[in-house]
């Protein structure tokens, strides 16, 4: 069952690491090399190794010539370090192989998790804890808990009692605590994946760092609702708005309850509870916290403190492998022999801290060719030498043996690798691809995985795994240092800032994320519709990089000294964060651009842009007021340039104002703008303020003063020879006269304006474009010409996953003409469908439409179906 699946998954993971880990590029190649040859991927490893997939039976001679590879290699590897692996037969991984499938096979589907499944990479071997794991497993069984939600009650119910909704949180939620490197994510990530293979939250597991004793600012709320909310719903548009977005995870907290499939969520590294409070779930959904403060807000806690003597010992002896000594028997059944009285000593000097022991252990693992007497003896006179008191600790209670320990272990790195080290703790963020270390480093991607994988085996860095398979193995694969190594790296970086060369590494590295960046957010364009379509697909690669790595591009523009870079980052990002969404982040970098200009590394304009874009982004987060005072500031730089800036301030003002449904001053704002544009002599600026005025008369129901505005508009960008903006100008006018009822003259301005749009390659134009001539055709009687724009619609927005918001909306508009057309089970079939995308979406309001149109549909089938039944 799935017992046997867990079981190959754990043989193969732990063989894979024996072996060094080694790339899955190169196991691919070597199959290849193979006469006659094996293919697959490193897509496909990956999903092994990764616990998505078992080998499929055309997968067999390839899998099994992997694993001899992968055997054959940690036995040369164990004799390396003066230890032993026992080689498995073909015979034996042939049955396990087998027995896996079976299990996966005859898994009953309420077995396993369906959701999402996210957690770090466990460790190779987990060691003892036995009694906190079988404490954190029995609080997450289900049916445990005796005080269930009533009625479903989440955090966004409005029962008017904010204590008794925090109540129910902290009653679904336990925090594990313990000073900084006792082993609390490792627990609780171990906890969550014996959950998971139990398939006790069949809703999925949700894992976030949260960062709070990172170098680095801790992560928001936000931060984490958009990680969660894109892995739970990932053709969602993102919502812009904090409460917004914790509306849509109450909401789909709510719909996984109703649907009997828990959700685990942890949140790892919490500073302060208060600020996630809103985050987490009600029962039957659980969390998992780790923080190194105790926060009387959660009512389960689970104190851990270092490894009593007998586990630390066991810690030691199943990692440090030596010939010819006491046999040591692991929990699988496997022999080791270790020194006891060495393994006592080892334990005691790293103060039974895991993350010590960890570090240590490795370091003595990589001279076997002296005795193991002898290196811990120079252990524990570097680690005395590090410290004036043998009984001292620091502010957290721990150990100062902690910090000896770094220091004896780094002084054992080769110069070169002490050099990547120290630099790697320059790198701005929360981790750094191979890719990215490369540019840093100054090396090639190969010579820097060499020396990362090195530093992992020490134990100094944590190796995880995050974008598409779209991206490289090297774009993928992350690094990252827990924050007390990285507080002493960057006190060595410092120390050898001058030899390392640092400030040009990190001038590199700052170099790559911009033009990577600035790559990735320019749309390009083809010289046609095909040729167009082509050029994005490629250029969908870049994006989903920039998707990957934008809180990394973010944070080394925030962090980097003031520049001129820093501005041009942030202005050639503006669409990107526009388009996505991502408000919170926008605001960041848009400030942070600010303040550079203001120090001298901008020109006035720049400055005036990045106020602006500092507006659209407070906008976005419904924080009107800062948006507005942020356009008195860039009122006064546009003062000092032009009536072209201070047009485009008024022009900003009425969107900001109309947004915050104030609809008299937006009109006032706009009619400024206009008259700004007028003195300016710019026909474009003009016919967008034109524009603009329309759409707010429209949002106010004028629809014949709107349609003159969009007339007018029309004319400007006309007399600008702006093509797009006649675009939109048509679009907004074929609207507003389909509305008044002059089906003619809307039909004529849709059909120009999708003319105009694929002339431009505009796909998101003339997306919108054929769904409202479609709409416009329906409302003039005309369904069959209807369908044929609407299924042209359909097919253009199915063929990008960016595109997959208005699919929804056209799927809606087809099922209704279908419907007016008699053609029910096809329009059932559209308004279903219309349904499951919008809701991904997240449009609460379209969602209402079509549930309410597709309940209409089921009706009037029943009644069908009721008056054949009485003919028959």
């Amino acid at each position: 069952m799935v017992g046997d699946a867990e079981r190959f998954w754990d043989e193969l993971s732990r063989t894979y690491q024996a072996a060094g880990s080694p790339v899955l590029a190169r196991l691919v190649a070597l199959g290849e090399r193979r006469r006659p040859p094996l293919r697959s991927s490193d897509a496909t490893i990956s999903d092994w190794l990764s616990r998505k997939t078992v080998p499929g039976r055309q997968s067999s001679e390839f899998f099994l010539f992997m694993v001899g590879c992968l055997e054959a290699r940690a036995v040369q590897r164990a004799r390396k370090a003066g230890g032993s692996w026992t080689k498995r037969e073909r015979s034996w991984w042939e049955q396990l192989l087998q027995q896996a499938r079976v299990g996966r096979a005859q898994a009953p589907e309420d077995v396993g998790p369906t959701g999402p499944v996210q957690l770090p990479t466990p460790d190779d071997l987990f060691v003892g804890r036995e009694e906190p794991l079988r404490t954190l497993l029995a609080w997450l069984e289900p049916g445990t808990q005796q005080a269930e939600a009533p009625g479903g009650l989440g955090l966004g119910a409005q029962d008017g009692s904010t204590t008794v909704i925090r109540t129910l949180a902290s009653a679904a939620a336990m925090e594990v605590t313990g000073m900084g490197g006792v082993g609390k994510t490792a627990l609780v990530v171990e906890a969550a994946r014996l959950a998971a293979a139990h398939g006790w939250y069949p809703g999925g597991v949700l894992f976030a760092d949260l960062r709070g004793h990172s170098p680095s600012h801790d992560a928001a709320p936000d931060e984490t609702l958009d990680a969660f909310l894109r892995t739970l719903r990932p053709r969602e548009e993102p919502l812009p708005v904090l409460a917004d977005k914790l509306r849509r995870w109450q909401q789909l907290l709510d719909e996984l309850a109703a649907q009997q499939r828990p959700l685990l969520i942890i949140l790892d590294n919490v500073r302060q509870a208060g600020r996630i409070t809103q985050l987490l779930p009600v029962l039957p959904h659980r969390a998992l916290l780790t923080s190194r403060h105790t926060h009387p807000a959660i009512r389960h806690r689970l104190a851990l403190a270092p490894f009593p003597p007998v586990e630390a010992e066991l810690f030691v002896s199943l990692r440090l492998r030596e010939p010819g000594d006491t046999p040591v028997t692991t929990p699988d059944g496997v022999t080791l022999s270790v020194p006891d009285e060495q393994v006592r000593r080892i334990a005691e000097l790293c103060g039974q801290l895991p993350l010590a022991l960890g570090i240590v252990v490795a370091l003595l693992r990589t001279e076997p060719d002296r005795s193991l007497r002898e290196r811990v003896d120079e252990l524990a006179r570097n680690l005395l030498d590090g410290m004036e008191d043998e009984d001292e600790t620091d502010v957290e209670g721990r150990p100062l043996t902690v910090r000896a320990c770094f220091s004896f272990c780094y002084e054992h790195l080769p110069a070169s690798r002490a050099r990547v080290f120290r630099l790697l703790a320059s790198a701005p963020g929360q981790d750094v691809s191979t890719t990215s270390a490369a540019v840093l480093l100054g090396a090639p991607a190969d010579e820097a995985r060499l020396a990362l994988r090195g530093l992992a085996r020490m134990h100094l860095l944590e190796r995880s795994w995050r974008g598409s398979h779209e991206l490289s193995e090297a774009e993928r694969e992350h690094w990252s240092m827990h924050d007390l190594i990285r507080v002493y790296a960057e006190e060595r970086g410092r120390a050898h800032a001058w030899e390392d060369g640092r400030e040009d590494a990190v001038g590199r590295l700052l170099h790559h994320y911009r033009d990577a960046a600035r790559s990735a957010a320019a749309i390009p364009r083809g010289r046609g519709m095909e040729e167009t379509l082509l050029v994005l697909r490629a250029h969908r690669r870049k994006m989903v990089w920039l998707e990957a790595e934008r809180v990394n591009v973010v944070e080394a523009a925030i962090s980097a000294p003031a520049s001129a870079w820093r501005v041009d980052l942030a202005l050639a990002l503006e669409e990107f964060f526009s388009k996505r969404r991502y408000y919170a982040e926008w605001a960041r970098l848009a400030a942070s651009a600010i303040d550079a200009c203001q120090r001298g590394h901008g020109d006035r304009r720049k400055e005036f842009r990045a106020l602006g874009d500092l507006s659209e982004a407070l906008t976005g987060l419904g924080r009107f007021d800062e948006a507005l005072a942020a356009l008195d500031d860039a009122d006064e730089a546009a003062a000092l340039l032009d009536d072209r800036a201070r047009a485009l301030v008024a022009q900003q003002r009425g969107v900001v104002l109309t947004e915050a449904d104030r609809p008299e001053d937006a009109m006032r704002s706009h009619e400024t703008s206009a008259a700004f544009f007028q003195q300016a002599g710019d026909p474009a600026g003009l016919a967008a303020a034109r524009r603009l005025i329309g759409d707010t008369l429209a949002r106010c129901g004028q629809y014949e003063d709107a349609e003159a505005a969009f007339q007018a508009s029309l004319a400007y960008y006309r007399m600008a020879g702006d093509v797009p903006g006649e675009v939109e100008a048509l679009g907004s006018l074929g609207n507003a006269q389909s509305l008044l009822g002059h089906h003619q003259e809307a039909i004529e301005s849709l059909d120009i304006a999708n003319e105009y749009a694929v002339h431009t390659q505009n796909i998101t134009c003339n997306i919108i474009g054929l769904h409202d001539l479609g709409l416009a055709l329906h409302r003039a009687g005309q369904p069959q010409a209807a369908l044929t724009k609407l299924r042209n619609a359909e097919q253009l927005a199915r063929m990008f996953e960016h595109h997959q918001d208005y699919l929804g909306a056209v799927l809606v508009c087809r099922g209704l003409v279908l419907k007016e057309l008699g053609r029910l089970r096809a329009a059932h079939t559209a308004l279903t469908e219309a349904v499951e995308v919008i809701r991904e979406v997240g449009d609460a309001q379209r969602l209402a439409f079509a549930e309410r149109a597709l309940r209409r549909l089921r009706r009037s089938l029943q009644r069908r179906r009721i008056k054949l039944w009485i003919r028959r």
